[in-house]
């Protein structure tokens, strides 16, 4: 008989402060006039690094990829999962409808081809807020708050570390102002508070039954991250393997199911 851990506590400071000031953060850079000049230091800095390296970064954060990952952590953090899954919804009306309200324009809009550093495709209009740092907010936050082990030191460090890579990521590539991604960052933080909170309230990684739903639901995705493209070709064999790898873990987590079932 298989045995679930209890709910996950967190203390308030986990979950307001960091949206708090990231949401500062990108307030402050739409404000000061502060994002072209940021933006434009940051893009030169970055293009130092290969284009490989943050074409995998950024494309990590992709919904497949997003998705691959979550069934990474499917047998070992099914509170994480469950509450990144539950808070999608609030994910995509708080970022999309931002995106629709505001339609900001890319970097690509105003500044001309020669003036930055561009990688992967031309994006035009949708800026605000970056949704590719929402979901990297998103999913790690979910693992932040809902798992003690990963507020330890070096998990949080880790974790933190590839959040911000992700948000750097988005304007080495071109895609973004550092305002989008602070903005991003902050309501992803705030979308994996709602998901904390509808996973205490409704304990549903609790559930074999919806475990096994969602291995299901990350073997598809893990597929889908194997074969669709990713935009950024100098990506696409990582994507690739973290398709695979995800399909290797849903499996396992599904089997594991099926075995507690027995």
């Amino acid at each position: 008989m298989t045995s679930f851990p209890a709910s996950a506590t967190c203390s308030p400071g986990w979950c307001i402060a960091p949206p708090l000031v990231l949401g500062l953060a990108a307030a402050g850079m739409v404000v000061s006039g502060a994002n072209v000049p940021a933006f434009v230091v940051l893009n030169q800095w970055t293009s130092t690094l290969p284009d490989g390296l943050w074409a995998i970064v950024t494309d990590t954060a992709s919904v497949l990829s997003a998705g691959a990952v979550l069934a990474l952590c499917l047998h070992r953090a099914p509170q994480a999962v469950v509450a990144a899954v539950m808070a999608w919804p609030a994910g995509i009306v708080l970022v999309r409808g931002l995106k629709a309200l505001i339609d900001a324009p890319r970097p690509q809009d105003l500044i001309p081809a020669e003036g930055f550093h561009q990688i992967g495709v031309t994006l035009s209009g949708y800026s605000f807020p970056s949704g590719h740092a929402a979901t990297a907010f998103t999913v790690l936050a979910a693992l932040l708050l809902t798992t003690p082990a990963c507020r330890r030191a070096w998990p949080a460090t880790l974790l933190l570390a590839a959040g911000v890579l992700v948000a750097l990521s988005r304007i080495a590539v071109g895609a973004h102002w550092p305002g989008d991604v602070f903005a991003g960052a902050a309501l992803g933080w705030l979308c994996a508070v709602i998901g904390l909170c509808l996973s205490q309230r409704w304990p549903l990684w609790r559930s074999r039954r919806v475990l096994g739903v969602l291995a299901v639901a990350g073997i598809v995705v893990s597929l889908a991250r194997v074969f669709f493209e990713t935009g950024y070709p100098q990506a696409q064999l990582w994507s690739s393997a973290l398709g695979l790898a995800g399909l290797l873990a849903a499996g396992v987590a599904l089997k594991a199911r099926w075995s507690a079932r027995s």
